[in-house]
């Protein structure tokens, strides 16, 4: 049942962006209700740090998938469920939540690496 639950907040989750993008005018929510979603599924609302923020706001810059320019507010927050590997990202201007990003798994390691300030250099180089 648990399983199931949260395998239904995911994919409320996923969907949500989709539905904040569609509204003309708004592009935020109040950051009660998807915080609540989540942790009434026993999820996690994980507050980022600043260069975390920073990170991910070149991320969302770059990102075919979401609308052009920079997200909106001064934080971010990532939400995880049971179930996802991955999470969504949401910018915070307030107390609104605003232009959720679904993160993908891979993309959670180097923002970790990003909160440790662990540096990584792939390959040869130039």
């Amino acid at each position: 049942m648990l399983n199931k639950r949260s395998l239904a907040v995911a994919a409320a989750l996923t969907v949500l962006p989709h539905v904040v993008f569609a509204a003309d005018a708004a592009h935020c929510v109040d950051v009660s209700v998807p915080k609540k979603a989540v942790e009434a599924n026993n999820g996690k609302w994980i507050e980022l740090t600043s260069d975390q923020w920073q990170f991910l706001r070149g991320i969302y810059a770059m990102n075919p998938l979401t609308p052009p320019g920079l997200p909106y507010g001064d934080k971010a927050a990532l939400a995880r469920v049971d179930g996802n590997p991955g999470g969504l990202v949401f910018f915070i201007d307030g107390d609104r939540a605003c232009t959720p990003m679904p993160v993908p798994k891979e993309l959670l390691v180097m923002m970790d690496d990003v909160a440790t300030a662990k540096i990584t250099h792939e390959g040869s180089g130039l």
